[in-house]
């Protein structure tokens, strides 16, 4: 019984550790993938191993405006810049390991908006951090309105660089929707 027992114990912590070695190593997902952000398209490629991948764009007439061939890679992540392109569909070919993959991008010149983001500070009630990024000096206009597009803060901020603040808003319940503004008049709204 001693034994029967040594045994089973044994399989189980076998087991385990087999099982626990699946998790923490579990197969490589491979393939590629697209991220548009105004006229830069980032392409992320991951393989399972080293090889040489060729990477081909095609405008809508499928002429090729675009290749190159990245030596002994398992991975990465590449920029590709269609300032100096016509808006219109394009096509990415990836030609690797796992043989011809494609990918569609509409580009388009789109309205270029502020980057800024807003989050509720943990732990607080009612109060708000608001992150605007910025290269240089510039003069932002923020404002924040309440339901049914009621006013309740304005301000200008002469800032040099990123901007960030922390809005306390505990006398008002409600949806908010913040907006800011640059000297450009770019802008960029947020709602809560």
């Amino acid at each position: 019984m001693k034994k029967t027992l040594s045994i089973l114990a044994a399989i189980t912590i076998f087991s385990t550790t087999l099982f626990a070695n699946n998790i923490d190593n579990p197969n490589a997902a491979t393939g590629m993938a697209i991220m548009k952000n105004g006229t830069t398209v980032k392409l992320f490629y991951k393989g399972t191993k080293q090889t040489d991948v060729k990477v081909s764009i095609y405008n809508a007439a499928n002429t090729l405006v675009y290749s190159e061939t990245i030596k002994n890679v398992d991975g990465f992540v590449r920029p590709y810049n269609f300032t100096n392109l016509e808006e219109g569909e394009y096509s990415i070919e990836l030609l690797g390991e796992n043989g011809r993959q494609v990918e569609r991008v509409i580009y388009k010149l789109g309205k270029v908006e502020k980057l800024a983001n807003v989050m509720h500070v943990t732990g607080e009630t009612n109060k708000y951090i608001l992150t605007v990024a910025n290269k240089g000096q510039d003069v932002l206009t923020i404002k924040i309105y309440g339901d049914k597009g009621v006013l309740l803060y304005s301000k200008t901020e002469e800032v040099n660089g990123d901007f960030a603040q922390v809005y306390n808003l505990d006398k008002y319940n409600g949806g908010l929707t913040f907006e800011v503004s640059d000297s450009k008049g770019v802008t960029k709204s947020l709602s809560l």
